[in-house]
């Protein structure tokens, strides 16, 4: 049964590391593929993929049109706005925006993402302590070594809490 199972798993992987199924190889309007894969912002290498797997169904990508669509694809990708959006919602981003304003606001959106990330990490880790400092004042150990260790992380972590959620200003000086 255990063979089984492991056997199903690296099927399905197997499975996912195709791009392309032969048969969307065979009807695919590749300028169309490029401008999704362009506005969803995948590396242009996609289209070696695609390449690799259409050659074993027998069909020639149509690279010229893939990347005709791709660059506009791309167009659509490569606002300022959606680099905020996708670094925000902590994506991936693969480098294919060539505009520093998207850059800088995807930068801004994973700052932003990160800084999300660290308070809930805190919020749990501020009720695992009080849990415990619980338990320790239920069996008469709240003044214990390590109640008091218990008090100083959770100050320490409150402390940090306070510091994210102030929002940090910068100001750019030219002269």
């Amino acid at each position: 049964m255990r063979k089984l199972a492991l056997s199903i798993l690296v099927i399905a992987q197997m499975a996912g590391c195709s791009s392309m199924s032969v048969e969307e190889c065979k009807t695919a309007d590749w300028q169309a593929v490029g401008t999704i894969d362009g506005q969803n912002g995948v590396p242009a290498s996609r289209v070696n993929d695609y390449s690799e797997d259409c050659k074993e169904a027998g069909v020639r990508v149509d690279q010229p049109a893939w990347y005709a669509g791709y660059d506009l694809g791309l167009s659509y990708y490569c606002v300022p706005d959606n680099g905020y959006r996708i670094g925000r919602s902590g994506r991936a981003y693969y480098g294919v925006c060539d505009s520093p304003v998207f850059i800088e606001q995807y930068n801004q959106g994973q700052r932003e993402y990160r800084v999300e990330k660290r308070i809930m990490k805190i919020d749990n880790e501020l009720v695992s302590i009080d849990r415990e400092l619980k338990r320790l004042e239920k069996h008469a150990n709240n003044n214990s070594d390590e109640a008091k260790r218990l008090r100083r992380r959770d100050a320490a972590l409150r402390a940090e809490r306070r510091s994210l959620m102030v929002p940090t200003i910068q100001y750019h000086f030219t002269f």
